[in-house]
């Protein structure tokens, strides 16, 4: 098959990843794939030479230039698009595919989008009118959670949806890394992921022989960094910022942090569970739930609520037993989210 996928980048971030794995997988799997970038930039993520990548090259800048770079950037999509003539071309993130839908008008081409941010973040009336009147023209929406996928039909009259979740197959388990007294976070430096929550709850436990990791990078750093000093953590917590080798760090860690106050599905806690990490997790609006089974894999906290969150750790810390059966337990979402089981799902939805 001849497959396009569509990103705005190819830089550090769960949807890129998810186009980065999928398009390297196909690759393997004997299929043609191209990515098609809209803006400049060097990927994140490995990609296999097979694939190839295409950067439109948006313009951005003032008002009327980014005005021009928009129109451009929708011709030589389209003409791109028409070029391959694919077999099916799968867009992600909302903007991108408003701009997808619009690109490939009257193509006579097969177009899917994938839906992946919380269904209850806020969208503009701009974005929310651009949806429900373009999303319908899709040949199909994949979301990731039954939530999304009953919102996205109430909101915009969509049909043909299906809930087809992330792969994981990016990280491994290795059994040869030696465990460390270490509690982990990964994502990105912003409000959404909270990592100030993580810092909090590393004040309130009083355990000089474990280590605190936050992996990812963002524009929060300097303030996480200040809240650090004022908490008196510079000895506890490790930043090591965005990182190549996550699988790595999961797996010479013990228990796995998320303080996300919203998600689309938990990208970083499907990669925890899948190396057998027990996870603590705020429960927020989507994604952590329908992973975590609290008490059997992991456990579940209300949002906000540090001192429930730090008390869950300190158990975990204190209990070899327990986080030996939530590893067990969580690593079978290692089969359930495969690549290979995954990327059937979706070719079988967009054939």
């Amino acid at each position: 098959m001849k497959i396009v996928l569509v990103t705005p980048l190819l830089d550090l971030g769960g949807g890129q990843r998810y186009v980065s794995e999928l398009a390297n997988y196909w690759s393997t799997q004997g299929h043609s794939v191209s990515i098609i970038c809209l803006r400049s930039g060097e990927p994140f993520y490995s990609i296999n030479s097979e694939v190839r990548i295409i950067k439109l090259c948006m313009c951005q800048g003032n008002t009327f230039k980014k005005a021009v770079g928009i129109v451009k950037t929708f011709i030589k999509l389209r003409k791109k698009i028409k070029e391959i003539h694919p077999n099916f071309v799968l867009s992600i993130l909302s903007s991108t595919n408003i701009f997808t839908l619009i690109s490939t008008r009257f193509l006579n081409v097969r177009v899917f989008v994938r839906d992946a941010m919380s269904p209850y973040r806020e969208r503009s009336k701009k974005e929310m009118y651009l949806r429900k009147l373009l999303y319908k023209k899709a040949d199909g929406v994949i979301l990731l959670t039954k939530i999304a996928k009953d919102f996205v039909e109430a909101e915009t009259g969509v049909t043909n949806a299906r809930v087809i979740h992330n792969p994981v197959s990016h990280v491994h388990k290795f059994d040869n890394i030696k465990k460390e007294k270490m509690v982990i976070t990964v994502g990105r430096l912003t409000s959404i992921k909270a990592q100030h929550y993580f810092l909090e709850t590393c004040a309130k436990i009083n355990r000089s022989d474990w280590k605190f990791v936050i992996l990812g990078e963002g524009e929060l750093r300097e303030e996480l960094n200040n809240q650090i000093v004022s908490l008196e953590l510079n000895n506890k917590v490790i930043m090591p910022g965005a990182v190549q080798d996550v699988d790595s760090w999961l797996n010479k860690s013990m228990i796995f942090a998320s303080t996300s106050v919203s998600e689309a599905w938990g990208n970083a806690i499907s990669e925890a569970m899948a190396v057998g990490l027990p996870v603590v997790s705020f429960n927020c609006d989507v994604g952590p739930s329908e992973m975590i089974e609290d008490g059997e894999n992991g456990f579940l906290v209300p949002v906000g609520d540090v001192d429930q969150f730090s008390k869950k750790i300190v158990q975990l810390m204190n209990d070899e037993n327990l986080r030996n059966k939530f590893s067990l337990n969580a690593s079978e979402i290692q089969d359930k989210f495969s690549i290979d089981k995954i990327s059937k799902e979706i070719l079988e939805f967009c054939s």
